[in-house]
């Protein structure tokens, strides 16, 4: 992946910049290995401070220790992608996806979910769905809010 240029003028389009090029690396990366490790992409206002892959810690200490580093670095935003489960609206079906979660300080907030589909052995990916704003909930959505 060609990491792509940082614009301190401009860092809420280099952080979409940034979303669509890791959306892409990580699908790709999903096809081939069949799974995707979990991690966090952290920026300040210069750009990518740390790349974090996440071993052995549940979601709750994933929180604190996410937000403790956006405060320790004066974090802009952070990227996230995950493999993620999710229950379907009306039913209690799950399918399985892999999720890319983003949001900064200054209030950008997305979600670009690909479903993962089986063809025999086959693990395979739906298009994106990208969701925006405040129809994201969870764990990590408003960690901005929270940072002092």
């Amino acid at each position: 992946m060609q990491a792509p240029q940082w614009n301190t003028e401009d860092k809420g389009g280099s952080l979409r910049k940034w979303i669509v090029e890791l959306n892409v690396e990580a699908r790709r990366q999903f096809l081939e290995a069949g799974t995707h490790v979990e991690i966090f992409f952290i920026f300040n206002d210069e750009g990518l401070v740390e790349v974090v892959p996440i071993v052995g810690m549940d979601k709750d200490e994933m929180i604190r220790e996410l937000k403790k580093m956006l405060a320790e670095r004066s974090g802009y935003a952070f990227i996230h992608i995950a493999e993620a489960t999710a229950r379907h609206m009306d039913s209690a079906a799950k399918t399985d996806a892999l999720l890319l979660h983003a949001e900064s300080r200054d209030g950008l907030c997305e979600a670009w979910i690909s479903t993962v589909v089986l063809r025999g052995d086959e693990k395979l990916l739906l298009d994106e769905v990208r969701v925006e704003g405040s129809r994201i909930d969870g764990r990590f959505a408003g960690i901005f809010r929270d940072i002092d």
